[in-house]
């Protein structure tokens, strides 16, 4: 496959200028070099903090923006061979009004918090955030693209102590300069110019001070850091880590219809590796990854035409996530895009097993392994953002018997390998282009590529921005065939300003548009227009702290000329002054034709459908709070929904925090697909009256020991049901005759899904797991049961345990 377009965009961006610049504020602090490193134990006691002159006066950016800090805030900085060092104190008239709470890592806990902003490559896009709150819980997130996304997987090597005092609070914090990547010279002498910003929350004053200041109506935000100065003769960023692990795992799995009872013990070791290539780039090596702590997904009713998307949970994978994604249209959750991580190593499910008339799987493998993979990271001195990663699966089989008891093999999944390339490069005020290009290759297979490059300019002191992308996927068709597709969007928008906001886009996707080989795509085969208007009041007046309006016009067509989305909607959000919130919402869809529903068949002249919702939020600072949301749905045949969803926050003590929700949802009378029958001289397509009843519990659990040492808990009971009536023939488009359907696609799905996680740093970097998995499923076609029958029978399936233990071990070389 030849794309000459991509060629060029890649010569273009070896050649584009670069214009440098040096920030948006003047404010700066300045580092002190010092002989004798500060001992981190959360007591500015030492007399090289005196040596360093503070960066104060913070301003509030809540609730009283633009206005002085109610509190002062005083943070020095100084810095060795080793790392950097920040003395902060947080001077409080009222220290017993101090929240403090206990949680696990990276958990932004209501509570008051301080936090260090760096953007070592002073690229104005990047930055290394640190943040901690009074207890001593650390939460570190690498955010880019001007912090509008953030992954909050990195988990960098820092050190940190509090402390309360009758003034306020301490916070000495400790980074080594091998945990950040910035730029460095021969020999690491020349003096260096960060970017950085410094930030407070007083959470009893619902207060939000930063140092360097950016108004509510301005974009940006690393853009608008300020400046950390006196930085010479830094090391080189450290050359190796290795991560070696040993794993041990029992599981308990019970019999079901297509398979025996059966326990396993596994024992298992593997080794990530980091090394420094240059002062820029990084390769991360893994090899036998293993993931067994991650937590298992949730359970969902899904009964459309679309896959539903899981969001990256594991390390190896998600670091480095600001690098190697390449967003195509939804930019949410990692958002679909032509790199879909969960491709690699993906589950697999006993249902892609075969299994011959009156025999059973003898063995299946949970997920396909990860024989090794890697990858190199970093960016240049020039602003080049780079981005390699190769993985190889194994060939994975499944062993199953017949009737007669003989065994046979069943390929599930061949051998492969999967790559990627990414670049992007920073231009002009804030802003990049980039391009990508990835490649599977499986065995017996021809190989599927995709390609693509994106942008996104800002312009007018960043006021403004164009963004978008345009791609390209070469993919095995029938046969020797080749299938090429192509899609694309552009969006120009007013991203600041103190009132009014709005954005146009466009977008196409061709019909053999194909990248879910190694990304992820809902659908091919349209083109659309978007256009948004939002209205905003950040100034505190009467009983509103601030509100927002939005109104969204869609329109979308496919390329055999049907209208399928004609959508408007009106949405509004607002924050009162006692800090409790209201979102509510009203959407139509008058859109002729769903080219989906049918599975393939043809048209389907769909009804009109409409929703409405709102939803309620408390006050987040108590030890409770609650959340309550409804949503309303109906159509112009007769199909109604309802949704009611509660939220509860509770946190009884200041070492642990619980969050509760409960989800209902039911569905009546909506026409919908069934199955597709070969007729004599047609498919025919069969259609009914679907209803549907969900009903989902999920509990997530945090009890703290130290922030060291914490126990997780996670359980959902989960209850999907559906019962069909009616059934009829789809005629043409849009009409219907009775059809004397004799099959019964009623369903009634039952989980519970729990795990327990407990992790332990029992060193910087190390870290020692403990974890029990359980999952209980049942199946019937009973819908007219009660949801406590379907819970109870749920419970009353023989349960899958799994009990492992994770010991790695950081060693840096």
């Amino acid at each position: 496959m030849k794309h000459p377009r991509y060629t060029a965009l890649l010569v273009l961006l070896l050649l584009v200028p670069i214009v440098s610049r040096s920030g948006s504020n003047l404010r700066r602090v300045t580092a002190q070099r010092t002989p004798q490193p500060p001992v981190i134990d959360g007591i500015l006691a030492e007399k090289e903090w005196q040596h360093a002159t503070p960066a104060t006066d913070f301003v509030q950016r809540d609730p009283l923006e633009g206005q002085p800090a109610t509190e002062r805030t005083e943070i020095r900085v100084l810095y060795d061979d080793e790392a950097l060092y920040f003395g902060c104190m947080f001077y409080d008239s009222r220290p017993e009004g101090i929240v403090a709470r206990l949680t696990r890592r990276d958990d932004e806990i209501e509570s008051d918090r301080g936090s260090i902003r760096l953007d070592c490559f002073h690229d104005h896009q990047t930055s290394y955030e640190f943040t901690f709150n009074a207890a001593g819980v650390k939460i570190d997130i690498l955010q880019y693209d001007d912090a509008e996304k953030e992954d909050e997987s990195w988990d960098p090597i820092w050190d940190l102590k509090t402390s309360i005092t009758p003034q306020g609070w301490v916070a000495e914090v400790k980074i080594p300069f091998g945990s950040l990547r910035y730029k460095t010279g021969t020999d690491g002498s020349q003096e260096q110019e960060w970017g950085i910003n410094f930030y407070r929350w007083i959470l009893r004053k619902q207060e939000f001070d930063r140092w360097a200041f950016t108004a509510k109506s301005q974009n940006g935000e690393v853009s608008r850091y300020g400046h950390l100065d006196g930085l010479r003769g830094l090391p080189p960023p450290r050359r190796a880590e290795l991560l070696p692990f040993v794993l041990s795992s029992q599981s308990w799995q019970p019999a079901t219809t297509s398979r025996d009872a059966f326990q396993e013990l596994n024992l298992n070791a593997g080794l990530d590796m980091r090394f420094g290539i240059n002062n820029n780039l990084t390769l991360d090596a893994a090899v036998n990854p293993d993931f067994g702590q991650v937590e298992a997904d949730p359970a969902v009713l899904n009964l459309s035409t679309y896959e539903t998307f899981y969001p990256e949970k594991r390390p190896f994978f998600i670091e480095g996530t600001q690098i190697l994604k390449f967003s195509t249209f939804d930019q949410s959750d990692g958002g679909p895009g032509l790199f879909y991580s969960r491709r690699i190593g993906r589950a697999i499910a006993s249902s892609e097993v075969a299994i011959p008339a009156g025999g059973k799987i003898v063995e299946v493998p949970d997920v396909v392994r990860i024989l090794g993979a890697a990858k190199v990271t970093g960016k240049t001195n020039a602003g080049l953002s780079v981005g390699v990663l190769e993985a190889m699966t194994a060939k994975e089989s499944a062993i199953v018997t017949d009737s007669s008891g003989v065994r046979s093999e069943q390929l599930i999944a061949p051998f492969s390998s999967y790559g990627m390339v990414r670049l992007k490069q920073d231009i002009l005020d804030g802003s990049n282009v980039g391009m990508v290009a990835t490649a599977v290759v499986r065995d017996g297979r021809m190989p599927a590529f995709t390609a693509g490059g994106d942008w996104n300019v800002r312009f007018d002191e960043r006021v403004y921005s164009f963004d978008g992308f345009l791609a390209g996927s070469s993919t095995p068709g029938t046969g020797d065939a080749i299938a090429t597709g192509s899609a694309g969007r552009a969006r120009l928008a007013k991203v600041a300003a103190v009132h009014w906001l709005w954005s146009l886009s466009g977008d196409f996707t061709s019909p053999h548009y194909d990248i879910n080989d190694l990304g992820y795509f809902r659908r091919p085969n349209d083109f659309g227009a978007i256009a948004a208007l939002r209205y905003k009041e950040d100034v505190p007046s009467g009983i509103l702290y601030n509100y927002a309006i939005e109104g969204q016009a869609h329109e979308r067509w496919n390329f055999d000329g049907a209208n399928i989305i004609r959508e408007v909607s009106l949405s509004g959000e607002s924050t009162f002054m006692n800090w409790w919130e209201v979102y509510g919402f009203g959407s139509a869809d008058v859109g002729d034709y769903d080219d989906r529903e049918t599975r393939g068949n043809g048209l389907y002249l769909k009804p009109h459908r409409y929703t409405a919702g709102l939803a309620v939020q408390s006050d987040e600072r108590g030890t409770l709070m609650a959340e309550l949301g409804t949503d309303l749905a109906w159509d112009s045949k007769n199909g109604k929904g309802f949704e009611l969803e509660l939220g509860l926050g509770i946190r009884p003590v200041s070492w642990s925090s619980w969050n509760i929700a409960i989800k209902y949802a039911e569905v009546r009378d909506l026409e919908a697909w069934v199955e597709n029958i070969e007729g004599p001289t047609s498919t025919l397509s069969i259609f009914a009256d679907r209803s549907t009843r969900e009903f989902d519990v999920t509990v997530r659990g945090t009890i703290t020991f130290t922030p060291e040492l914490t126990l997780q808990l996670y359980a959902q009971p989960f209850v999907g049901k559906g019962h069909y009536d009616g059934f009829r023939q789809l005629v043409g488009v849009g009409d219907f005759i009775p059809f004397p359907y004799m099959g019964n696609p009623d369903f009634n799905e039952q989980s519970f899904r729990s795990n327990v996680v407990l992790r332990w740093e029992y060193l910087p970097g190390s870290t020692l797991f403990l974890v029990w998995s359980q999952t209980r499923g049942n199946e019937t076609s009973n819908y007219f049961s009660t949801v406590g029958e379907d819970l109870t029978a749920a419970f009353r399936t023989a349960p899958a345990n799994v009990i492992l233990l994770k010991i790695s071990y950081w060693w840096p070389i």
